[in-house]
């Protein structure tokens, strides 16, 4: 199909053509019966993708329409579809026609390589390239490439792009050879879609303490910027300090007390021996705190550049401030959003966005069975690092009593604690997988787990709702941090809490098989999934939102106390897989084995057995931390010695 879009001819896939050609895949390569709300679902997804096209094409508008699909209704899969429906219709046009280029924006890097591979598959050709920092594209490939994926990451990166600092590479991602690429399909939400910057006032403190006198004499102007933020950051403590206030503006955009451009004295400060100065010898240590106060210095400009406000948690002040990570105004933009209806993020872009109703009965979750204890107790991630070790042996007690051996059972949980959990073989189910948030929206990888395991939420504090809100509504004054009010909601920063941990938790739960549609119903095959909530009315209004997302979902109370009788649990060995999972997740630097022994409960014999192992090189365990740039180092003799694991920046 052709249509004139203004002046020009462009090649427009037809939406009936879409949805019979995206049935047809469903149905009989993938085996999975359609519905006749399903397909209504589909031509709803061709139209939208129609009109964005049409509407970048014609410069009209670049609103942000939002499709927000239940899960396993098929939403990348569409994706795929259509983008080879419009590779292979820009292949057949005849002269006068102008071919439609399309970007996919997707979570994570082997999703891009996937949805690239599915895409050329279904074409029988190479239509589409991925480019991300595991694979760049070539200029060509950029340029000839019907499709271009790229990563969430490399999307949010375009605001420092389009500012000028690499500004050709986003016209090479946003051009091609058939012009600008009118469509722009982002595969679930954006995360950090806002871009936070923070500065605690005792860390600015410190930098400046390293501040030589030569370097004062080479950037006086950027040292006089830090210490005026410091001394207004000193007057702002005064007065939280007296009014014991959570959070108060500090300036508006365009109002702060200085503004400079730090690059320089940034470049100085890197290649100061931070080590050498606390005494030690370690170019790791010395990069890993390079990295860190330069990373406190582009806040600080950032601070400067826009506006900030001051924020009291517990003892700890900081300036903070955020925009908007993302560019709105990229041509075309459609996201696939499961969550749509619950993230509050699309209601604070107001009339930037158009949320697209879905049809009714597209899916029924009545085979979903969502088990429910409540708490009172902390089960944000720093409550969680505390009591991991008893909760985790508690839940392992409960599941094995509760669930068969031929479950294969998926667990999420905070990204410290993931270590805390049994290793695979330690459980007797026929098949364990562990994934931490940040790290499982949008995953396939265990879409045949009958039995979902969600412990620990991830709980936003309230500067980070501050800092949304600000990034799409503007900044308000003293009286909205004492009363933070928005239309209707006496509480947004509360509501953007509740509306997150819902999103979050429906992510997660859609991981496992109830994504996968077994009947013209739209239900899945039997799936249970486990969580705690946190008691009151947050987590009753976080539950009522998974009810209005997974309909007919059984919702049944979980006997389970997550702060009880203490379980003991027995470990079968060194623990290998956890040490490895363990570094993962630590931050560049040392780790002692006195500090190993502690976090795994180690007795002393065990600790020698594992230092023994991991001065073998060749050893799987070795193998498998070498790979996270972790290594084993001693130094001393005898009863001084000490011995540690290392990880490189």
């Amino acid at each position: 199909m052709t249509d004139h879009i203004g002046t020009h001819e462009y090649a427009l896939v037809p939406p009936q053509t879409f949805a019979d050609r995206f049935a047809e895949r469903w149905t009989k390569e993938f085996d999975m019966p359609a519905s006749e709300a399903m397909r209504k679902l589909w031509r709803i997804m061709g139209n939208t993708y129609q009109e964005a096209i049409k509407a970048a094409a014609q410069g009209r508008d670049n609103r942000w329409r939002v499709l927000q699909p239940p899960t396993g209704s098929g939403k990348t899969m569409g994706a795929v579809v259509y983008s080879g429906l419009q590779a292979e219709l820009n292949a057949s046009i005849h002269p006068g026609v102008k071919p439609v280029g399309i970007m996919i924006v997707t979570r994570l890097k082997a999703q891009a390589d996937e949805v690239v591979s599915q895409i050329n598959a279904y074409v029988g050709r190479q239509v589409a390239t991925a480019d991300h920092t595991d694979q760049r594209a070539t200029p060509e490939q950029l340029r000839d490439s019907d499709i271009l994926v790229i990563t969430h990451q490399a999307y949010t990166n375009a605001k420092r792009t389009l500012s000028g600092v690499k500004a050709d590479r986003w016209v090479r991602l946003t051009h091609w050879r058939g012009g600008p690429r009118l469509l722009t399909i982002i595969d679930e939400a954006l995360a950090n879609v806002v871009e936070h910057s923070q500065v605690k006032l005792d860390d600015l403190s410190v930098v400046i303490g390293y501040i030589t006198h030569d370097m004062r004499l080479a950037h006086p102007a950027e040292v006089k910027a830090l210490e005026t933020l410091r001394e207004s950051m000193l007057v702002q403590a005064g007065v939280n300090d007296g009014f014991g206030t959570g959070t108060t503006l500090a300036w508006p955009e365009g109002a702060a007390p200085a503004t400079v451009d730090l690059t320089p004295l940034r470049a100085s400060m890197r290649a100061r021996p931070f080590d050498k100065l606390m005494g030690k010898d370690d170019e790791k240590e010395r990069q890993r705190l390079a990295l860190r106060y330069d990373k406190l210095l582009a806040d600080a400009e950032a601070l400067l550049d826009q506006h900030a406000f001051m924020a009291l948690q517990g003892t700890e002040h900081s300036l903070n401030s955020s925009a908007l990570a993302v560019p709105l105004d990229v041509p075309g933009p459609v996201v696939l959003d499961a969550t749509a209806r619950v993230d509050l993020m699309y209601q604070l872009m107001e009339d930037r966005a158009d949320i697209i109703p879905t049809p009714p009965g597209v899916r029924d979750y009545s085979n979903v069975t969502l088990h429910v204890a409540w708490t009172k107790d902390g089960i944000g991630k720093s409550k969680m690092i505390e009591h991991a070790t008893a909760r985790f042996a508690r839940l392992e007690a409960d599941l094995r009593q509760r669930l068969s051996p031929d479950r294969k059972v998926f667990f999420c949980v905070h990204q410290r604690v993931e270590h805390q959990l049994p290793e695979r073989g330690e459980l007797p189910f026929a098949e364990v997988a562990y994934a931490h948030w940040g790290a499982v929206d949008g995953s396939n990888a265990y879409k045949d787990f009958d039995t979902a395991v969600i412990l620990g939420l991830p709980f936003r504090d309230h500067i980070w709702g501050t800092n949304v809100f600000f990034a799409f509504q503007g900044v308000r004054d003293d009286d909205w941090h004492e009363n933070p009010t928005w239309g209707k909601h006496a509480n947004v920063r509360e509501l953007l809490q509740r509306r997150h941990l819902a999103a979050s938790i429906i992510q997660a739960m859609g991981r496992v098989r109830l994504r996968k549609v077994v009947d013209e119903r739209g239900r899945c095959a039997p799936t249970e999934v486990f969580i705690v909530l946190p008691a009151g009315e947050r987590g009753s209004e976080i539950l009522q939102y998974i009810r209005t997302d997974l309909p007919h979902i059984n919702v049944v109370d979980w006997p389970f106390e997550l702060d009880g009788p203490k379980v003991r649990r027995q470990r079968q060995g060194l623990p290998y897989e956890r040490l490895v999972k363990f570094m993962q997740h630590r931050d560049p630097g040392r780790t002692s084995m006195s500090a190993i022994r502690r976090e795994f409960g180690l007795k002393p014999h065990q600790v020698k057995d594992l230092q023994k192992l991991l001065r073998d090189e060749n050893h799987a365990t070795t193998l498998a931390l070498r790979t996270l740039r972790v290594t084993y180092g001693s130094e001393g003799k005898g009863r001084g010695s000490k011995s540690f694991l290392v990880k490189a920046t």
